[in-house]
């Protein structure tokens, strides 16, 4: 069993990894400051003039219904922190001996649909 700290070692390292691989592409990517119940997700991407918002997830245990709510509620703190619209916003999850490239991305149909307006 894993301890919590090398469990929040490895979490820090994906976010980490997912900042450098979208940086690389050419993109700004940040990495957002813990705020508790007022967490606003772990990072931030612009792409094109539009923001995405991520929660990044290095878990053995793919547990959606909670990852979903995590990011449900950190979109819309960040986006009350800035007076602005909820950002899209998707779970980032590691999948295990896999490279940054092959993270799955979730997200829900209606936020999908949307962003193809």
């Amino acid at each position: 069993m894993s301890s919590p700290k090398y469990n929040r070692v490895k979490g820090s390292q994906f976010e980490l990894d997912i900042i450098k691989w979208f940086r690389k592409l050419g993109f700004m990517a940040e990495r957002l400051r813990l705020a508790g119940k007022d967490d606003e997700g772990d990072v931030v991407v612009l792409v094109a003039g539009e923001t995405y918002l991520f929660e990044c997830k290095n878990t053995a245990k793919l547990q959606l219904d909670e990852f979903w709510r995590q990011i449900e509620v950190e979109a819309k703190n960040y986006a009350k922190a800035r007076n602005t619209a909820v950002p899209f916003h998707y779970v980032l999850w590691k999948r295990k001996r896999k490279g940054i490239q092959e993270t799955w991305v979730i997200q829900n149909l209606d936020q999908w649909l949307e962003e193809r307006k």
